[in-house]
């Protein structure tokens, strides 16, 4: 018998979300394990258990992917322009987290379980929010947008970004990301009327 397959909790996050939206929170760690060519005990040895696979594949990542880029800037470009690319993905992060926490909550998890942070750790939400506020802090301190309360337009729009993902997936089912990406063209548009320069 040859060697097991080594693959990192990343493969296997990727491998079980796939199939959870697939096939559904049904699926059993079996089939994700063989879609892996490993054991299932060996999704169990890394997560704990199926509820454990499910949090860490559905909830959100460990590091927000957005935040990364947020750390540094504006760049020289408009922060219009800026604006309205870093709130594109956004806001299909916050469509994908959408999709993830509505299997969390089919399955009986409480999505809220996927936001806990060990004590000395600063949570996702709360460590993407800070970083939003930065970015938003450095434009206005630049003079690139009007001397206002930045916390305040930072909430407006992750709030924004955030509500259509649930109304989208709520109200009116899956939406084209075009629309998505429409919206936020749009909303990004209004909210410069009250905050460019």
């Amino acid at each position: 018998m040859g060697r097991p397959r080594e693959v990192t909790d990343e493969q296997i996050i990727l491998a079980a979300r796939r199939c959870f939206f697939a096939r559904g929170v049904g699926v059993s760690a079996a089939e994700i394990a063989r879609d892996l060519g490993v054991s299932h005990t060996t999704l169990f040895n890394r997560f704990g258990s199926k509820e454990g696979l499910l949090i860490a594949a559905l909830g959100p990542p460990k590091k927000v992917p957005w935040v990364a880029e947020l750390e540094s800037g504006p760049d020289e470009r408009p922060v219009r322009q800026q604006l309205v690319e870093h709130a594109q993905v956004i806001a299909t992060y916050f469509r994908e987290l959408q999709r993830g926490l509505g299997l969390l909550q089919a399955a009986g998890i409480d999505p809220s379980r996927a936001f806990e942070s060990k004590e000395d750790e600063e949570s996702q939400p709360a460590q993407a929010y800070r970083t939003f506020v930065g970015w938003l802090q450095r434009a206005r301190d630049e003079g690139r947008i009007a001397d206002c309360d930045i916390e305040t337009v930072a909430s407006t729009i992750l709030g924004s970004l955030h509500g259509y993902a649930f109304t989208a997936r709520v109200c009116s089912g899956a939406k084209e990301p075009a629309e998505g990406e429409h919206y936020v063209e749009r909303f990004i548009d209004i909210l410069w009327s009250g905050i460019g320069v």
